[in-house]
């Protein structure tokens, strides 16, 4: 899978996580409301306003998950929401009681969520830094550098205490589990649907092979084919000449079985790929195809080399392509276009030709072999088009 993809991927993750946290904190809110409004609880104690708070945070949290391009970015992003979550949960257990109450279970989804996410270490100094927060808390309300504040001023045993057991029950009881229970079922559902997604995906790789293996063999098959009709019936053809005392005949059959045998091994291996780049080898693509389509080709491309991998992958791509035009898109005109886009390399050709409905038409031999080259280097392809409209096959390769 491409970089992009993943990235891709990860965010609908994370927005997921974003719609399961607002359900969360909004239930929780809810459940802290009525306990503060049915209770002897104070309406400024931050059992409500705290979590609600929370839930406000999940707004510039997602506009900015949604803007992040890299995955070390959107790492970052998630690592500093973390962060503060803890500094508003230790706030809120600071304000409800300190250590005489249950508010150390709500670092719970934080670490959860981080170590579900972030590389190993971010998420094991989220962890710590959860656990540091509590017991800094609680040792600065113990030496008295901060004050104790009671959720509760009970007159007897707590557990003789209405609003106590009530709140307990309610906050640390139903709400707490409740939303566990719903958070563990979300995480669940995420990985039953990355589980679906690979099971396709392996799927669609197996179909893939089957239609590389099958194309392997049509072009085995090619390849014999002209060895027989072309260099092998030319050669017979020459000793024949040579035979009969016919000298210049033989010459002109050993010169036409020698350009049939550098043809064949250009449309294998070009050698300007390997002497003087990409772009030459291109060129010269693009001069046989329009010759052999008899269209009209627009051409712009790149100085300078890339890396091997790289330029045999593009290389390949656009000879699957120029010759999925020759032989299904009937077009007189083609643009053929090749560039660099930040740390990216972008190929597309464009034609004017027939177009189909890429939803109802199996994806054949050609463009299978280009997808494949293109993933090969990391890449991804898509491709456009309609009956009557042309065809655009567009594919993004990175340099890193």
């Amino acid at each position: 899978m491409g970089q992009d993809a993943r990235l891709a991927e990860i965010r609908r993750t994370v927005e997921h996580t974003i719609l399961v946290r607002r359900i969360t904190l909004g239930a929780f809110s809810i459940v802290a409301l009525i306990v503060v409004l049915f209770s002897e609880i104070s309406p400024l104690n931050p059992l409500f306003s705290v979590p609600f708070a929370w839930l406000l945070l999940t707004v510039p949290f997602q506009y900015l998950i949604r803007r992040q391009r890299s995955l070390r970015a959107l790492d970052n992003v998630h690592a500093a929401f973390f962060c503060v979550e803890i500094l508003l949960v230790a706030f809120l257990i600071h304000r409800m009681g300190g250590v005489e109450w249950i508010g150390v279970v709500f670092y719970l989804f934080t670490v959860v969520y981080a170590n579900f996410f972030l590389p190993k270490a971010a998420g094991y100094v989220v962890t710590g830094l959860a656990v540091g927060s509590y017991a800094l808390v609680a040792f600065l309300e113990y030496f008295g550098v901060i004050p104790h504040y009671s959720l509760f001023r009970p007159a007897g045993p707590p557990h003789r205490y209405l609003p106590y057991v009530v709140t307990t029950v309610l906050a640390g009881g139903v709400g707490l589990y409740s939303i566990l229970a719903f958070t563990v079922r979300a995480f669940a559902g995420i990985y039953e649907r990355q589980r679906r997604e690979l099971l396709q995906r392996e799927r669609a790789l197996s179909r893939l092979s089957a239609k590389l293996l099958s194309a392997q063999e049509e072009e085995r098959r090619r390849i014999a084919r002209r060895l027989h009709d072309e260099l092998g019936q030319a050669l017979a053809a020459a000793r024949w000449a040579l035979a009969a005392g016919d000298t210049q005949g033989a010459e002109e059959l050993l010169a036409q079985a020698v350009e049939g045998a550098r043809t064949l091994a250009r449309d294998l291996r070009p050698p300007l790929l390997d002497e003087l780049g990409l772009g030459p080898a291109l060129r010269g693509l693009v001069e046989r195809f329009s010759a052999a389509a008899g269209a009209e080709v627009e051409v712009d491309l790149p100085e300078g080399r890339f890396p091997e991998q790289v330029e045999t992958a593009v290389f390949r791509a656009f000879q699957e392509a120029l010759e999925n035009v020759r032989r299904h898109a009937g077009a007189t005109r083609v643009s053929l276009r090749l560039e660099r886009e930040g740390g990216k390399l972008v190929g597309e050709v464009v034609d004017n030709g027939r177009g189909f409905d890429v939803r109802r038409t199996p994806e054949g031999l050609g463009l299978s072999g280009m997808r494949e080259w293109v993933s090969l280097v990391g890449g991804e392809l898509s491709v456009q088009s309609a009956p009557g409209r042309g065809t655009r096959v567009r594919f993004t390769i990175p340099l890193s």
